[in-house]
């Protein structure tokens, strides 16, 4: 019989200017019931007291690693994961920074993950201000639109998604991965930055026949977007068009009339209500992020 803690796992947490919740994030692992774990924060240059408030802490329990600039969600996480690896990790969970995790969810990926021939897990995710509703029960991937979706997206849990299912995507939010899908399909593709960089991952993993499933006994509390500021920040609005319009171009050649007409429909109708609201700014910002695409410019971009 398999002892689920012989089994070392490597919690990797990014971390920019996240001073107001990232020690939550840090705690609440270490309540974990399952505890063969090390937590490996990664921090992207950030500005604000995060990093001396984790060292003040936690001291010499968990490990910090300092970037000398922001590399990303990708980036970052690369580093962590590659980290984790040398340190004898069988598993590595991508965590972020503002989520708060149950006791239990740790323990019940892996045992999820090796009762599956060391499938990708996905768990049930909450709003951390309403915490009985549901941000993400899994993820899919709508290929005619060219967009992903949260099954149970803003549904009271009523144990409506209990189940345990085979899914499309499994969100960079919370992602458990084992050693060998690495082996087998790479990192992070560090291009995006920020925002698709999991769906290119999970879409990878689908198609080098690599499980993907959501484990709904998985469970864990997300404030969502505090990082970037929101769905509609600069942002996230210039990473989340350019990336889109990469994502698609990369793995969705075959409904290109599909997704690219709905993208401009979507943008005119989005375009017409910010330029009702005196919101120019975010038109620009993602005619510029087009246009970056159009010119293959998949770079960081300075806000």
């Amino acid at each position: 019989m398999i002892k689920i803690n012989n089994f070392r796992v490597g919690i990797v947490i990014v971390n920019y200017n996240g001073g107001k919740y990232i020690n939550d994030c840090v705690r609440s692992v270490f309540e974990s019931t399952y505890k063969n774990y090390m937590v490996i924060v990664v921090d992207n240059a950030s500005t604000d007291n995060s990093v001396k408030n984790l060292e003040e802490e936690f001291k010499d329990r968990i490990t910090i690693i300092k970037n000398n600039e922001n590399l990303g969600f990708s980036g970052a996480n690369n580093i962590g994961i590659e980290y984790a690896l040398q340190n004898g990790c069988e598993f590595v969970i991508l965590l972020n920074n503002d989520t708060v995790i149950d006791k239990d969810l740790i323990h019940n990926m892996v045992s999820t993950s090796l009762s599956n021939d060391n499938a990708i897990i996905s768990p049930k995710i909450y709003y951390y201000n309403e915490p009985n509703k549901i941000w993400s029960a899994g993820g899919g991937i709508n290929w005619k639109k060219g967009l992903s979706y949260h099954y149970g997206f803003n549904k009271i849990d009523k144990g409506q998604f209990d189940e345990q299912k085979e899914i499309d995507f499994a969100t960079g939010c919370c992602i458990l991965i084992h050693k060998s899908v690495f082996d087998k399909i790479g990192f992070l593709a560090e291009e995006y930055f920020l925002y698709f960089e999991d769906t290119d991952f999970c879409v990878r993993a689908k198609r080098a026949g690599i499980k993907i499933l959501y484990e709904p006994s998985a469970k864990l509390w997300h404030k969502v977007s505090s990082t970037t500021g929101g769905e509609e920040s600069l942002i996230t609005l210039y990473y989340g068009n350019r990336n889109r319009l990469y994502f698609n171009d990369k793995f969705n050649k075959k409904n290109k009339i599909y997704w690219l007409t709905y993208f401009y429909i979507t943008r005119i109708i989005k375009f017409i209500v910010w330029n009702i609201k005196g919101q120019r700014e975010k038109i620009k910002i993602v005619l510029e992020a087009k246009k970056d695409y159009n010119k293959s410019k998949m770079y960081k971009k300075i806000f």
